[in-house]
């Protein structure tokens, strides 16, 4: 652990990949910085844990973004970091099993070509599908290039000038939910549900845009050798190589307002370390409603932060089983598993109906399990308030999903040697998200990330509570655009 010292050029709260990356810019740019994290590791959640000899991931399925050109890769390229860390070519990199179909797809053209094996008669619609998710990527990837804060007001009117022109799939497809757009293609409703489920942690009522600019990547989708810990600890590990400083297991208690600006923070223990400019990567409801405290932001901003509706949060078990799944013909991919065709079933509350995501990392890496066992990892995306009492109720959430991925994975029940349960009331204390928060804000039709600067001067935002959005390709942007906001200023 660093020694503080009493004053930085920067302070960022918050060692999720946002903030490490925001940190590692600043520091090599000759930036004094402190990146303080509640935790013991890095990372958010994008990092791994053990439990009984076993290493799981918090929150990390695939990665896109690796490769030349990639957000990932431009921001370890930046920091010299790109050769520290391998990553992992999945391929395939999402199998889709269900009633009466089970197939696995790489990209969104296998998805395409999938698709219209099962359903001939709808190869023409498929087409134009897949089409458009290609334009929404195409475009997604040219608007996410610089954040809207770092252009000049004549590079903004330009952009808006453009955006009519340039950005029509990503304007049509923004103000639509994901399950109008499936609809509006389809008529199937097998055809729906394959289509709405293939990306399990995206409801039907969110922006249609995202999910499809995910289906329209053209590039591969990877894993980091050595798991989601490996990428953290590789930006941590830039922050320090750059002379700045990591706090971990260090709470923050405030953010330190003078003058209306952000001039530090203070620490739970008493400490005051003074900075020049204070980046938050947590909750941007602890942020301002708790950190900078609710008596100095204006009431409109406090209730609109209070009414704003959150992404939903995970149901996770992880479980080390007595079982060779590689052996049995399991390849790694994220196996999506749909017990029926029912829309409402599949995104309901019952565990034992909705769709399951099983993830086998140990067979993309083996150093996750003893040999010849497996690390499996069941998630249901359920909201915070479909259980009262979470602890009480944990237990027979993970017998319902084990019971219903038996259906992919024989005897599972039989085999399982440990098990550790994080329920969205486990994340919201693990990570501070409000209600367990996966991916911050829900991103209904029509809404807009907020923007990286603060009502606070001096005070700026990194991760998935800002712009451009959640992902770890998209935090990692986030957080390069937030050092850049601190750079440019003297």
């Amino acid at each position: 652990m660093a020694e503080i010292k009493d004053s930085y050029d920067a302070v960022v709260i918050g060692a999720g990949m946002a903030g490490l990356t925001c940190g590692a810019i600043l520091a090599k740019n000759g930036r004094s910085v402190l990146v303080i994290e509640q935790s013991a590791r890095p990372g958010g959640y994008c990092s791994s844990f053990e439990h009984a000899g076993y290493t799981f991931d918090r929150g990390l399925r695939f990665l896109t973004g690796c490769e030349l050109g990639g957000a990932i890769y431009g921001a370890l390229d930046e920091l010299g970091l790109r050769d520290n860390i391998d990553f992992i070519k999945m391929k395939p990199s999402i199998r889709l099993i269900g009633s009466d179909y089970d197939f696995r797809m790489s990209s969104g053209e296998d998805l395409g070509d999938k698709l219209i094996e099962l359903f001939p008669t709808e190869a023409a619609t498929i087409r134009r599908f897949i089409a458009e998710c290609h334009a929404v990527a195409s475009e997604s990837e040219r608007m996410s290039r610089k954040s809207p804060e770092l252009m000049s007001i004549w590079q903004k009117i330009a952009s808006r000038i453009a955006s009519v022109f340039r950005y029509r799939s990503m304007r049509r497809y923004g103000r639509k939910s994901w399950q109008q757009v499936v609809e509006g293609f389809f008529e199937d409703p097998k055809l729906r549900a394959i289509t709405l489920s293939i990306l399990s942690y995206f409801d039907p009522g969110v922006m249609a845009r995202l999910p499809m600019m995910i289906l329209g990547v053209r590039e591969d989708f990877y894993y980091p050798r050595g798991g989601a810990q490996a990428l953290a600890d590789v930006l941590a590990d830039g922050v320090q190589r750059y002379n700045g400083d990591l706090a971990l297991n260090t709470m923050v208690d405030s953010i330190l307002i003078k003058g209306g600006r952000a001039g530090g923070v203070k620490l739970s223990d008493g400490r005051e370390v003074t900075a020049r400019h204070v980046v938050s990567n947590v909750d941007a409801r602890q942020t301002f409603l708790k950190l900078v405290g609710e008596g100095l932001i204006k009431p409109r901003f406090a209730r609109r932060l209070n009414e704003a509706r959150l992404s939903s949060s995970a149901f996770v078990a992880s479980l080390g089983v007595s079982l060779n799944l590689r052996a049995m013909g399991f390849d790694g991919a994220n196996i999506i598993y749909n017990p029926s065709d029912d829309i409402g079933e599949l995104f309901g509350a019952d565990p034992a109906k909705c769709t399951v995501s099983i993830n086998i990392h140990s067979i993309l890496e083996p150093s996750q399990a003893p040999d010849s066992t497996t690390a499996v990892q069941l998630t249901a995306m359920l909201p915070y308030d479909t259980v009262e009492d979470w602890t009480a109720a944990e237990g027979a959430i993970a017998d319902a999903l084990i019971a219903s991925a038996e259906k992919v994975i024989p005897r599972l029940s039989q085999h399982v040697i440990c098990k550790h349960i994080s329920s969205p009331l486990a994340f919201e204390r693990s990570t501070l998200n409000s209600r367990g928060a996966s991916s911050g804000w829900y991103s209904a039709p029509g809404s807009k990330r907020r923007s990286q600067k603060t009502p606070i001067k001096n005070l700026y935002q990194a991760g998935q509570w800002t712009f451009p959005g959640e992902g770890v390709p998209a935090v990692v942007t986030s957080g390069r655009n937030a050092a850049q906001l601190v750079l440019r200023r003297k």
